[in-house]
């Protein structure tokens, strides 16, 4: 079953087609390069997740973290890598046997992407855009050793 768009859906319809195709001539003209995102915690108890890291490595060392004395950790997690903080920290809840306990808080957080231009011609351009991020406290409740 077709439904047909009157007016206004047509013109949203012809101005995303000329979106994307602004899109894809700036993909041939442009170098884009995603800037990383700041790191505004810089602790020793502070874990940033990525998803190019090994999960048992990143495991170990919120193990090793715990296990040296430190009574939180700190796991900040963005885009996809919240996936994996979640599943990191409720594998080291249910490993602990009941002695840690998570907090979790969620916050958007600004990226910048350059796009350089690829002669000389053209100008650098930067574009803003938001991204989803994941906090999560873990914290024991009493002296413990992982293992």
């Amino acid at each position: 079953m077709e439904t047909v768009a009157g007016p206004s859906g047509e013109h949203k319809r012809n101005r995303n087609n000329s979106l994307q195709q602004k899109q894809q001539q700036n993909r041939k003209n442009f170098q884009h390069k995603k800037r990383p995102a700041t790191k505004t915690y810089q602790r020793e108890n502070d874990v940033y997740i990525t998803s190019k890291t090994h999960f048992k490595a990143q495991l170990k060392q919120c193990e090793n973290l715990l296990n040296s004395g430190i009574k939180d950790i700190y796991l900040h997690c963005l885009g996809n890598s919240i996936t994996r903080g979640i599943n990191l920290a409720l594998t080291l809840v249910s490993n602990s046997g009941g002695a840690l306990f998570y907090e979790a808080n969620t916050s958007t957080i600004e990226l910048i992407d350059e796009f350089h231009p690829l002669s000389d011609d053209g100008d650098l351009s930067i574009q803003k855009r938001m991204n989803s991020a994941l906090h999560i406290k873990i914290s024991r409740a009493g002296d413990f050793i992982i293992d």
